[in-house]
C-alpha cells in the first residue's frame, strides 16, 4: 500500500503544478485579503486525471548479427588429469581448445503494421501485494535464428512466429497475456544458509490464455549431396481440454543463494500445453499434447559456478517435487489448433498418466562446450551422488480411435519405475 500511496501523491502533485496559474487567477480575482489554504490528501483527492498506468506501443525490427557462448576451458571426459595450462583438476578430465554455441543472425520483429501495445500499472493482488502488472492482448513477435552452429557446424535454424490470441484464434477479444511481478523470492531455502525469502528476490505469476498460439520451426536449409533440405513445423497451443481457461504459471522465483541462482519452477493449475501438427514440408506427422499438468510447490533449478575456482562451464542441480504430474497424450494425425478437437474418425489417440512418487532430483549435472565433443551434458564424476533420480507411476495407459470414449477405453495396466542415471550418463550433441 505504501507503493501505491507513494505514485498516487505524485500524480497529485503533478496534477497540482498544472493548476496552479489558473488557482492564482481565481485568488487574485476574488479577495484579497483572503489566504490561500493548504491543500492537504482529501483536498488532491477530487482532482480528477491522476495517473492509472502507463501503455506502451511500438513496431521495432531488430538484428543481431550474432551471439556467441565460449566456453573459456573447454572441458572433455578423458584420460589425463591436467589442464592446458598446467594446473590439475584431480577427476580425470582434461582441457582441449575452447568450444563455442554462435546463433546468428538474430531477427526479433514485430509484422507489418501490427504494433505491439502493453499496458503496464501497478496494483495490489487479494493477498495484499503490490507489483507491476503487463497485461498484452497481442502477442506479435516474430523471431527468427538464421543458423545455430556448434563450433562452427551448423544443426540448423530456429524460430517462432504467426502468434495469435483473442477472437482471430476461437478466443474472447479480453483474451491477454499477463505478466505480474512482485518483490520477495522464494520462502523455503534449497539449501543450508541459503539466504532467500523475505526481502530478497523476485516472484512472477504469469497467464497464458486458452487462445494463445503460435508456430515454430526447426529448418535444415543446405541438405547435403541431393537433399535439399528440411523444414519441420509445429503449432504450439495453450488451448485446454481440461476446462481451464488456459495455463496459470504462479510463484516463479529468482533469488541469488549462496550456491548460485535458485530458480523455483512455476506452481500451475492443471492447464495444457499442446504441440499440434507436427509437419515436414505439407506431410503432417502427428500432434502431441501435455494435459492436466500440474507442479507442486518447492519445484525448482539451482544454476550454479564450475566447481574449481579456474574453471569455466554452467552447473546445476534440479528438483520436481513429489505428486507433480501430467498426462500425456499422443495423437497420430492433424488437430484443429482453435478448439483442440480431433476430427478424423481415423485418427489413433495413446495417453498415459505420470505422476512422481518421490522428488525427481538432478544432482551435479554440467554443461560444457569443447572442440572434442561439442556441447556436452553430464555429470561431475567426483561427486558420488550425481546423477538423476526418480520414482514414477505410469497408469491409465490407453490406446483408441479419437471417436472413442475414452472413459470406456480399457488400460494396459500400471507401471511403478524407479529410475536412476548415474554419473558414468552423458548427452553430446554435434553438428556434422
Amino acid at each position: 500500500m505504501a507503493v501505491t500511496r507513494y505514485l498516487g501523491l505524485w500524480g497529485r502533485l503533478l496534477c497540482a503544478l498544472a493548476l496552479t496559474p489558473l488557482c492564482t487567477m481565481v485568488s487574485i480575482m476574488t479577495s484579497t485579503t483572503q489566504a490561500l489554504e493548504s491543500l492537504d490528501d482529501s483536498a488532491l483527492s477530487t482532482v480528477t486525471g491522476q495517473a492509472q498506468g502507463i501503455r506502451f506501443t511500438s513496431e521495432f525490427d531488430t538484428s543481431i548479427n550474432a551471439i556467441t557462448y565460449t566456453d573459456d576451458d573447454g572441458y572433455y571426459r578423458g584420460d589425463g588429469n591436467s589442464r592446458s595450462d598446467g594446473n590439475s583438476r584431480g577427476d580425470g578430465n582434461a582441457s582441449q581448445s575452447a568450444g563455442s554455441i554462435r546463433l546468428s543472425p538474430i531477427r526479433i520483429a514485430t509484422p507489418t503494421n501490427r504494433p505491439i501495445v502493453i499496458d503496464l500499472s501497478v496494483a495490489t493482488n487479494d493477498t495484499g501485494e503490490t507489483g507491476l502488472v503487463l497485461v498484452n492482448k497481442d502477442m506479435a513477435i516474430d523471431l527468427d535464428i538464421g543458423k545455430i552452429e556448434i563450433n562452427g557446424v551448423s544443426i540448423g535454424a530456429y524460430g517462432q512466429n504467426n502468434f495469435k490470441i483473442g477472437t482471430e484464434n476461437g478466443g474472447l477479444a479480453s483474451d491477454e497475456f499477463r505478466v505480474e511481478l512482485y518483490g520477495g523470492g522464494a520462502a523455503v531455502a534449497s539449501g543450508p544458509g541459503d539466504d532467500i525469502g523475505g526481502d530478497s528476490g523476485m516472484t512472477f505469476n504469469i497467464s497464458l490464455p486458452n487462445s494463445l498460439a503460435f508456430d515454430t520451426y526447426f529448418e535444415d536449409p543446405d541438405g547435403n549431396g541431393n537433399n535439399p533440405g528440411a523444414r519441420l513445423t509445429s503449432t504450439v497451443s495453450f488451448q485446454s481440454n481440461s476446462g481451464k481457461s488456459g495455463l496459470e504459471l504462479n510463484n516463479i522465483t529468482l533469488d541469488i543463494v549462496d550456491n548460485g541462482l535458485r530458480i523455483g519452477l512455476p506452481e500451475t493449475n492443471g492447464g495444457d500445453i499442446n504441440v499440434y501438427n507436427a509437419r515436414l514440408g505439407d506431410a503432417i506427422l502427428n500432434s502431441v499434447a501435455y494435459r492436466n499438468i500440474d507442479i507442486k510447490p518447492g519445484s525448482y533449478v539451482l544454476l550454479k559456478n564450475a566447481r574449481g575456482q579456474d574453471d569455466s562451464a554452467i552447473e546445476f542441480d534440479a528438483v520436481l517435487s513429489k505428486r507433480s504430474a501430467v498426462d500425456y497424450v499422443y495423437i497420430d494425425g492433424e488437430v484443429d489448433v482453435a478448439s483442440g478437437v480431433v476430427s478424423d474418425p481415423d485418427i489413433y489417440e495413446g495417453s498415459a498418466s505420470f505422476v512422481l512418487l518421490d522428488d525427481l532430483s538432478v544432482s551435479g549435472a554440467r554443461v560444457n562446450v569443447d572442440r572434442e565433443r561439442g556441447l556436452v551434458v553430464d555429470f561431475d564424476p567426483s561427486q558420488a551422488d550425481a546423477g538423476v533420480s526418480a520414482h514414477v507411476l505410469v497408469n491409465d495407459v490407453k490406446f483408441r480411435r479419437s471417436d472413442r470414449d475414452i472413459a470406456s477405453t480399457p488400460t494396459l495396466g500400471t507401471f511403478d519405475a524407479q529410475i536412476n542415471l548415474t554419473n558414468n550418463s552423458y548427452l553430446q550433441v554435434e553438428g556434422h
